[in-house]
């Protein structure tokens, strides 16, 4: 355990070195990548908190404090505490290391064999270095020396859950501006190794989309009232409010539209099944029409029936007029 730490401390000097300010934040490590980057194949694998043995300690000791008052259930609770010690020794030398290390890389060596890339974006510098000198002390002045040709370091934790399987999180940091990405995977110890790999492999490899345009630019979404989250409200309450905000309701295909760019693409999230105030009337998410077809009339506007958004239009405009930005 003591020569992970001391990797990972390593890989904060040399990123001190480059004059970081802070050792990792998430960008996207395929920028400036065409021609792939040249990994430090030494990769600290370092056990975090057991989440199965934690609840198995809890139950130890609950039944040690349960079993006070009957002699044969105390003994057999603190033999039960007792073997605690051996268990975690000896899980701490069982550690997935240089296994899990190697096999990783193996794993996306094959998938690069398996669809033909000749020149995968990942490369690993092992010159000079036995597999059997990985994860030991004598490597760490080779990182040293090499740092003007090793772009990327790696480094996993893990945790065991239930029976065989286990989570573990790879993070690859580059060691010139101290950009990160962290891929997670859960599965049983065998297939770990292929789990990240295929996880790594997909994220450089894979088609790279040009991002979504906002569909609405011009338009600002608002949520209900504070006092009205997660209510029915009627729909004269609902224009009231939206007015107050210089605001409106929205027409039931720009309701269908927003949904559609997703909460996180400028739109908005509706409830499964839930029902919308819109200018046409009631829009229900639940029916299988789009558009107007989802909209029906609201005969009564002092009924609560509805969930409902906000609109503002024009804001990028009237920012222009203004010289503001929002």
């Amino acid at each position: 355990m003591r020569i992970v730490y001391a990797l990972l401390r390593l890989i904060v000097v040399i990123a001190v070195f480059w004059g970081i300010a802070a050792l990792a934040f998430a960008q996207d490590l395929r920028d400036g990548s065409a021609r792939g980057y040249t990994v430090w194949p030494n990769i600290p694998v370092v056990r975090a908190a057991d989440l199965a043995d934690y609840a198995q300690d809890r139950q130890a000791f609950a039944d040690l404090h349960a079993g006070k008052a009957d002699p044969e259930k105390l003994v057999a609770a603190l033999q039960a505490v007792d073997a605690l010690q051996a268990h975690h020794q000896q899980a701490a030398a069982n550690e997935l290391g240089r296994s899990l290390n190697l096999q990783w890389i193996a794993e996306l060596d094959a998938l690069a064999r398996r669809h033909g890339i000749a020149a995968p974006r990942l490369r690993f510098d092992f010159a000079d270095i036995t597999p059997q000198q990985l994860q030991r002390p004598v490597v760490l002045d080779e990182l040293r020396r090499r740092v003007g040709r090793i772009q990327l370091a790696a480094y996993i934790t893990y945790t065991r859950l239930d029976g065989a399987l286990v989570q573990a999180t790879l993070t690859l940091v580059r060691l010139r501006g101290g950009a990160s990405q962290s891929f997670s995977a859960t599965a049983p110890v065998t297939a770990l190794a292929q789990t990240l790999a295929r996880e790594v492999f997909d994220y450089f490899e894979g088609a790279r989309f040009a991002p979504h345009r906002n569909p609405q630019p011009g338009a600002q979404w608002l949520t209900a009232a504070p006092g009205h989250a997660d209510q029915l409200v009627s729909r004269d309450t609902a224009a009231r409010y939206c007015a107050s905000q210089g605001a409106e309701l929205p027409t039931a295909q720009e309701l269908e539209t927003a949904q559609a760019s997703g909460f996180y693409g400028g739109g908005v999230a509706l409830r499964e099944g839930g029902v919308y105030h819109v200018q046409g009337g009631l829009y229900d998410a639940a029916l299988a029409q789009d558009g107007g077809a989802r909209a029906r009339p609201n005969f009564i506007a002092s009924v609560a029936n509805g969930y409902y958004y906000c609109v503002r239009h024009g804001v990028l405009a009237a920012a222009k007029r203004t010289g503001t930005r929002r």
